[in-house]
């Protein structure tokens, strides 16, 4: 059994965003995930790094890059399992960067909550 997840607070309220992803479990149900900035490039035009962001909420903590190449081009890295092995290669966001990419976005549905059967 692991130790339990700390989650350090803030002292910029701006740095920590949440949403509401499917979860881990084979059932997919909506949990919350955790998106804490962790550095950020003064130089916001310099190619490289420009970005990086802690992801919590699931079985695993994760790291997303945002990466500017040489020719300006954004491209968005995390170290999930199904970004390494499988978006990547196929041209796809892992749901981590997709939860990321969404902030800022008008809303196109919202997770329902969970009924119970019979209640």
């Amino acid at each position: 059994m692991s130790a339990p997840l700390e989650l350090p607070i803030s002292a910029n309220p701006t740095s920590v965003l949440f949403t509401l992803l499917p979860g881990p479990s084979r059932k997919r149900c909506v949990i919350a995930y955790r998106y804490q900035l962790t550095y950020r490039n003064p130089d916001p035009d310099a190619s490289g790094c420009v970005m990086t962001w802690d992801v919590s909420g699931g079985r695993l903590n994760y790291q997303i890059a945002l990466e500017r190449q040489e020719d300006g081009q954004l491209r968005c890295h995390c170290t999930c399992a199904d970004a390494v092995y499988r978006a990547e290669e196929e041209g796809r966001c892992c749901k981590h960067v997709e939860g990321l990419l969404e902030f800022g976005r008008p809303a196109r549905h919202l997770p329902q909550p969970l009924q119970r059967i019979g209640a």
